[in-house]
């Protein structure tokens, strides 16, 4: 059949822009985008070294909360129940009253939140449903600098320990120095505006983010987790610091559970109803493979070098390896603080 040039013009363009969103679509659907809290890690810093996550939004959930999002007795009751169970490693969180009051939002009432610190600096990213247009109107009168350009997406408003030092009481200095993405919900804060615009420019897709991806694909969305990069889980975890005595104990543990490898990383995840994940991270699968079983004997030992018990912390339910990783998982007891007991050295399941 004869087709007329323009009907053909017509129709080659109308099948590109067809096969485009086809394309668009299945890369949608088959790209790798991860979980929201691999998503969330890899908006920071390449260089950081150690993460704190908090699932706001799952923590309410887990909590049946209402409205947290203020400074009365409400919010503060949620707090209490919140840090009394161990559901957050926020850094934001024992000053989320002074925050809702004096900048304008609460971190409580924020969907998630990460704390990324790195030797270099730290950044502090929430993902929030809060007005942001509110909390610039706050933070200016406070005296934060607003920037001459892109103040809704990604410039740096300059506020610096005096403009903290406005709210009463409030010595938060992760949010000395403020962005904003506001129709992604994102305030970025640092006490380094350097290190901030870093950040930023990760956030923009302009440099590339922190990558651990390996560490994370057995943990999910998690309500509360602390992630420990390359070098910094050995020297966070280390029996170093143990007296002469239980590192001895220690190493008679080591010994008998069968050696343990030194970490290229380390995750403690809590989620909902109490389930625990620890990931181990090896130069390569054949490590993990030789730890799979010595971790799991372990984690059903003592800590000399804390004076606990694992088995008092958490019930084991498996230890499995994956690729390059060992991950344990299993369930809190309650009334145990199991991220303070896990996440924080000098901790005998990765004993560097």
């Amino acid at each position: 059949m004869f087709i007329p040039r323009l009907r053909r013009r017509t129709l080659v363009a109308g099948t590109a822009v067809l096969l485009l969103a086809v394309a668009a679509v299945v890369t949608w659907v088959v790209w790798p985008r991860g979980t929201e809290f691999q998503q969330a890690l890899r908006m920071l810093p390449s260089d950081v070294q150690r993460v704190s996550w908090t699932d706001w939004a799952g923590v309410r959930d887990e909590l049946h909360a209402g409205d947290v999002a203020g400074s009365d007795a409400t919010a503060e009751s949620f707090l209490a129940e919140v840090q009394d169970r161990e559901l957050t490693t926020s850094s934001l969180a024992s000053a989320s009253g002074l925050i809702a009051e004096g900048l304008g939002f609460s971190p409580l009432a924020a969907e998630w939140e990460l704390l990324g610190q790195a030797q270099d600096g730290q950044i502090v990213v929430l993902r929030t449903d809060q007005d942001l247009a509110t909390v610039m109107d706050r933070i200016t009168g406070l005296g934060f600098v607003e920037p001459g350009d892109d103040a809704t997406e990604g410039g740096i408003w300059a506020g610096g320990p005096d403009a903290i030092a406005e709210v009463a009481g409030l010595a938060t200095y992760e949010l000395q120095n403020l962005a904003f993405f506001v129709d992604e919900g994102l305030v970025l804060g640092s006490d380094n505006a350097g290190y901030l615009a870093g950040a930023v420019n990760v956030v923009r897709g302009d440099t590339d983010g922190l990558d651990v991806d390996d560490l994370l694909s057995s943990v999910g969305d998690p309500l509360a987790a602390t992630v420990l990069v390359d070098d910094r889980a050995c020297a966070e975890l280390s029996l170093g610091t143990a007296d002469d005595a239980a590192r001895a104990t220690a190493a008679d543990l080591v010994e008998q559970a069968g050696g343990v490898s030194p970490l290229t990383g380390y995750v403690v995840a809590l989620g909902a109803a109490g389930r625990l994940t620890v990931v181990f991270g090896f130069e390569d699968d054949g490590r993990a493979e030789r730890n799979r079983t010595s971790r799991a004997a372990l984690a059903r030992s003592e800590d000399p070098a804390q004076m606990l018990a694992y088995p008092d912390i958490f019930r084991l339910d498996d230890a499995v390896q994956d690729d390059r990783t060992v991950v344990l998982t299993g369930t809190v007891r309650p009334g145990a603080y199991a991220m303070s007991s896990l996440a924080r050295g000098p901790v005998l399941l990765a004993s560097c």
